[in-house]
C-alpha cells in the first residue's frame, strides 16, 4: 500500500510538471462517437495524440443512441460528435442548429448477397423477393436507389431489419433471399457459404455514384462563439484521417482494442479488412459529397423513414476542413 502510495505521488508530481505555465493553453472537447468502425478517426485522434498536439484535452464518449447525441448536442454537453450520415439527415430534416465542419471517411463498401437457390441475377430480379438489412441501416438509402434505377419501389419488395446476430443467420435460415449491407456483414455470410455476391462494391459505387460520407458534426453555437476550438479540432482530425492512410495496420491494432473493450472479439486481420473497407482521403465536404447525401436523404424519405428529403444548403462549414488540409500540406 505505501507503495502504491508513493507511486500515486511521483505520478502527481510528473503531471504537475509537465501541465505547469500551460493551463491556459489547453482546451476541453467533448466528443461522442458511435460504437461501431467509423468511429476510427476519432479513436486514432484521442490514441496517437494528434488532439493533444492542437493544445485539446478531448473527452472521448461510445454511445449507441443517436437521440442522445441529438440532444447532448442540442444542450452543449457534447462540442463535436461523429455520427452516421442517416443521424445527420436527421437532424438537417429537424433543422437542428448544427454545422457539419468535416468527414469522418467515405465510401464504405455495400455488397448484396444473396442465397445460391434465390435466382437473384439481377436488381430486377429483386422484384418480390425478401431483402435482409440491418436495423438502422446506412446501406438502406443505397438499396432504395438502385431499385429505382431498376424503376422499382421499395414496395415492390420486402424489406427486414433486424438485428446484426440475426442478419449473419438470415441466409442460412432461409428467413430472406438477399442481404444487403456493408461487407463488414456480408464479408462472414460468403465465407460459412450461406450468400454468393450477386453486386459486388464496385459495381454497386459505379452503379449509383456511392460516396455516403460519415459526418463529424458541431452546434452552431460553438462554431459562431469559439471558432479557435473547432479549428483545433479540425487540425487533429485531419492528422488522424493522414495517420489511417499512412499505417493502416496501427489504425486497424486500435480499432482491435476499441472493440475489444467493448466485450467484442475482433481478430487482427478482421480489423485491418475492416479499416481497408473506408476511405480516409477526404476531410471536407465536396459538391458531389454533398448531392450524394441528399440523394440518400429523398430515398430515406422515399422508404418512409424521413417525412422530408432534407437539403444540406446553409448546414455545411467547410471552413475549418480547408484549413486543416492545408496545415497538413
Amino acid at each position: 500500500m505505501r507503495i502504491l502510495r508513493s507511486l500515486a505521488l511521483a505520478l502527481v508530481v510528473i503531471v504537475a510538471g509537465m501541465t505547469t505555465g500551460s493551463a491556459a493553453d489547453v482546451a476541453l472537447a467533448r466528443l461522442t462517437f458511435s460504437s461501431g468502425w467509423d468511429a476510427l478517426p476519432a479513436i486514432v485522434g484521442i490514441e496517437r495524440g494528434f488532439f493533444a498536439q492542437e493544445g485539446l484535452v478531448v473527452s472521448g464518449l461510445a454511445i449507441t443512441s443517436p437521440e442522445a447525441v441529438i440532444n447532448s448536442l442540442a444542450t452543449g454537453s457534447t462540442d463535436f460528435a461523429v455520427v452516421p450520415q442517416r443521424v445527420m439527415l436527421v437532424m438537417v430534416a429537424a433543422k437542428a442548429p448544427v454545422k457539419i465542419i468535416a468527414m469522418g471517411g467515405w465510401g464504405t463498401e455495400l455488397e448484396l448477397v444473396a442465397r445460391p437457390d434465390a435466382g437473384i441475377k439481377s436488381v430486377a430480379d429483386l422484384k418480390g423477393k425478401t431483402i435482409a438489412t440491418l436495423r438502422g441501416s446506412e446501406a438502406l438509402p443505397a438499396l432504395i436507389r438502385l431499385l429505382n434505377q431498376a424503376k422499382l419501389k421499395p414496395t415492390d419488395l420486402k424489406i427486414v431489419n433486424m438485428s446484426a446476430d440475426d442478419l449473419l443467420k438470415v441466409l442460412a435460415d432461409k428467413k430472406a433471399d438477399a442481404v444487403f449491407e456493408t461487407r463488414h456483414f456480408t464479408g462472414p455470410l460468403i465465407q460459412n457459404k450461406s450468400g454468393v455476391v450477386v453486386f459486388d462494391a464496385a459495381s454497386i459505387t459505379k452503379a449509383i455514384g456511392w460516396i455516403d460520407a460519415i459526418p463529424l458534426v458541431t452546434g452552431a453555437e460553438t462554431v459562431a462563439k469559439d471558432p479557435k476550438l473547432v479549428q483545433k479540432f479540425a487540425n487533429g482530425w485531419a492528422k488522424a484521417l493522414a495517420y489511417i492512410r499512412q499505417d493502416p495496420q496501427d489504425a486497424g491494432r486500435l480499432l482491435e482494442i476499441f472493440f475489444h473493450r467493448q466485450g467484442v472479439r475482433v481478430t487482427p486481420q478482421m480489423a485491418e479488412s475492416w479499416v481497408a473497407m473506408t476511405k480516409y482521403d477526404q476531410i471536407g465536404w465536396s459538391d458531389a459529397a454533398v448531392a450524394d447525401a441528399e440523394y440518400n436523404g429523398w430515398a430515406l424519405n422515399i422508404g418512409k423513414i424521413l417525412k422530408v428529403a432534407p437539403k444540406l444548403k446553409g448546414f455545411v462549414d467547410n471552413r475549418f476542413a480547408d484549413a486543416a488540409a492545408k496545415a497538413l500540406q
